[in-house]
């Protein structure tokens, strides 16, 4: 992870700054302090369970007394609908087309835990920026009587529209499993979030590892790239163990946390859950404590 640039280089970086600056000026909205505590979930390299960690945290929460919302901002690759087993009728698409409310799109399939669905190859589907996350993200955290919490799943990768959804939450997960090309992106993911809102609060979540040493020392390598080439501050998480009862719930289109709930997976969620509750919502919404 060597950061020696070129010298034509310099510029390119110097503008990418200023241009994902702005990005972060023009979108950032101030959650109130009364209004729900937003998180986003996303990763750098596709496959490394994001929406799967993100569904289950959202159940966990629900379990911990919490009224979540669940958005599933993956870029007309939604599929988190299927992971429930369900058919909404509208999805995101219509809503950012103006042609449905945030709660007309809505559904309801778990108790407590509310979902926005993505939309899947929709031909229609309208063109995300920066701007319109903005939009959406202010109509979503406006529904503080009913949600305490908005988490979001992004799609993979690096977008403006995942930066505009890190900027316009509390909190961001960075997902990521040992493998060097998902920890090569993750640190993609965490240095231009950082370029963008240097004093974003973000957390490294190591998924699918085979054993805790293997976990922890990809997120050691991986912590030490950001201190020294970034010279920002992201917090560990710990990890979630590679667990087959994982791929079992999706094909059988349910959370792990629920079909399998004493599995290896399902019991670091839950813990996990109880930490972000305990440290991240347990006092005035919208706020955050910092991690110890």
């Amino acid at each position: 992870m060597q950061e020696h640039l070129p010298m034509p280089e310099q510029s390119y970086r110097v503008d990418q700054a200023t241009r994902l600056r702005q990005i972060a000026m023009n979108t950032r909205n101030t959650v109130a302090a009364a209004g729900p505590h937003v998180i986003t979930v996303t990763s750098g390299k596709g496959g490394v369970g994001k929406s799967t960690i993100a569904l289950n945290l959202a159940i966990k929460f629900c379990d911990f007394g919490k009224r979540v919302l669940l958005v599933d901002a993956d870029t007309n690759l939604g599929n988190l609908d299927v992971m429930l087993g369900i058919t909404p009728k509208w999805r995101l698409g219509d809503l950012l087309r103006g042609e449905k409310r945030a709660d007309e799109v809505i559904v309801s399939p778990h108790p407590g835990v509310s979902v926005l669905p993505g939309s899947s190859g929709d031909s229609n589907h309208p063109t995300l920026d920066a701007e319109v996350v903005g939009r959406i993200m202010d109509e979503l955290t406006a529904m503080e009587e009913r949600f305490d919490v908005v988490l979001v799943d992004t799609s993979a990768g690096l977008s403006p529209e995942i930066i505009a959804y890190a900027v316009n939450s509390d909190e961001t997960i960075v997902v990521t499993n040992p493998e060097p090309t998902a920890i090569m992106d993750a640190y993609a993911v965490i240095k231009v979030i950082s370029i963008a809102q240097p004093d974003a609060t973000m957390h490294v979540l190591l998924n699918g590892a085979r054993t805790p040493r293997d976990a922890d020392e990809a997120a050691r390598k991986l912590q030490m790239a950001i201190s020294h080439f970034l010279k920002v501050d992201t917090t560990y998480l710990g990890s979630i163990p590679y667990d087959a009862n994982v791929a079992k719930s999706i094909v059988q289109q349910r959370a792990v946390v629920q079909l399998f709930p004493m599995c290896g997976a399902s019991l670091s969620v839950q813990n996990l859950a109880q930490r972000i509750v305990s440290r991240s919502l347990t006092s005035t919404p919208g706020r955050i404590h910092a991690w110890q």
